[in-house]
């Protein structure tokens, strides 16, 4: 049996380089998310989640399946929180996210319908089907990335935290 693996980030609005991904910091983010995630996979982990959100899941969703060609037993697995999830994004965005959802090995819908709190019951169902969180964050605890993180630690998951600030690694 496969271990889980999920992740949890901030949406491109707060990130130091914002939309810009030809920033620095970016691919130097980048490098360090696919550092972590093929140690994860070294680690045991074959299955990884992604919210399938805009910003750090989206990195995420890419690098597991940049890895998967390296490791073909890794697969992803989207927890989307409600149909409509990208029904108001940019359409650049929804082309991406349409295209990621096509390579995904299963798709999970945690609400039929959008509520207030359908983002926070996906990140609940990643964290609750998974033994590890990589979390891309400010390490503010506001917003949902907090969230996501602070209900690991009370789940006793096992955090891989990568701050936006210094893209520091911390183990909590």
């Amino acid at each position: 049996m496969y271990m889980y693996c999920c992740f949890t980030g901030h949406r491109p609005e707060h990130l130091p380089w914002l939309y810009h991904e030809d920033d620095p910091r970016c691919g130097k983010l980048k490098k360090v998310l696919y550092d972590t995630v093929e140690q994860a996979i070294i680690d045991g982990y074959k299955n990884f989640y992604c919210g399938m959100a805009r910003g750090i899941d989206t990195l995420c969703a890419e690098t597991v399946l940049e890895l998967s060609l390296r490791f073909p037993d890794v697969k992803l697995h989207a927890a989307l929180p409600c149909p409509d999830q990208c029904d108001n994004w940019p359409e650049n965005d929804r082309t991406i996210y349409e295209g990621l959802l096509e390579k995904c090995s299963s798709k999970v819908l945690v609400s039929p319908f959008y509520t207030d709190t359908c983002m926070l019951a996906r990140n609940r169902y990643m964290v609750d089907n998974s033994e590890r969180l990589i979390a891309v964050w400010n390490g503010y605890f506001r917003g949902g990335s907090a969230y996501t993180v602070r209900y690991a630690k009370k789940q006793s998951k096992e955090i891989h935290l990568i701050r936006t600030a210094d893209l520091s690694i911390s183990i909590l």
